[in-house]
């Protein structure tokens, strides 16, 4: 695969991981096995130049696979991209294409792009139907669940979440039996559209349980930071998640 001699599976995973604003996002699980990697390859996936209006802005997505001992291979999908306000360029990590896809998005709308890339990787959903008689199963909209990782997913979601008041142990605990997950974005609030240099977006993680109740958590998006740095928080209630949206624009001025 790769002809970087001198760069080794494990120097290439460290430098990928400590450039990335979201090394997090990386399962434990995924880490261990990719530490054992013989070989790697680098390839260009997607890219994106806007010259107009200015300055000019790049996003760039990468495949890094990594061969391992056994002759099988992982994906790490990278994002590179111009940031806002002279923030140089950024990079962010992934082990799911769903979640490049989703942050691509972003960065695309940042950029001023009515196009979108498309749902083209391939994942495994599942619909499940709640038990008869379980709690709120005709009152749900229809939704495909992920199978499988639910609780790794719970678990990666409020590992990376910065606010203080993000849910705890207790919801860890109570995730750990889910059978599987679904994202959808929340309409509103939405990032003041014109200049494109602020994100807020807010995403329900929905979550499926083994007796057929369903637990959502609400994940704040954006880099209202001041160097605009990306941030995410983890509410409880989609109001909640509302009101710390509007909170954080009315501090830069924006009715979100």
């Amino acid at each position: 695969m790769s002809e970087e001699a001198h760069l080794t599976p494990a120097h290439h995973l460290e430098e990928l991981l400590a450039r990335a604003q979201n090394p997090f996002d990386v399962a434990d699980t995924v880490l261990h096995r990719l530490r054992g990697a013989v070989m790697f390859q680098v390839e260009l996936h997607g890219r994106r130049h806007r010259n107009s209006p200015p300055p000019a802005l790049g996003c760039s997505s990468f495949r890094h696979v990594f061969l391992l001992a056994d002759g099988s291979s992982v994906l790490l999908w990278e994002l590179c991209y111009d940031g806002p306000e002279g923030a140089g360029e950024l990079h962010e990590v992934y082990d799911d294409a769903e979640a490049l896809l989703r942050s691509e998005r972003r960065v695309h709308h940042r950029m001023g792009e009515a196009h979108t890339p498309d749902a083209s990787f391939g994942g495994t959903c599942a619909s499940y139907d709640l038990p008869p008689g379980a709690p709120g199963a005709e009152a749900l909209p229809a939704r495909e669940y992920v199978r499988g990782g639910s609780a790794e997913h719970a678990r990666r979601l409020l590992r990376r979440a910065e606010n203080p008041d993000r849910p705890g142990e207790e919801t860890l605990r109570l995730l750990a039996t889910a059978l599987g997950h679904h994202i959808t974005h929340v309409p509103k609030p939405h990032a003041h559209p014109g200049e494109g240099q602020v994100w807020c977006a807010v995403y329900e993680h929905a979550f499926l349980l083994a007796d057929g109740h369903e637990v959502s958590l609400y994940e704040l998006e954006h880099n209202m930071t001041g160097s605009g740095r990306l941030v995410c928080e983890v509410y409880l209630e989609e109001s909640v998640a509302d009101q710390a949206a509007h909170r954080l624009g009315r501090g830069r001025g924006l009715d979100l």
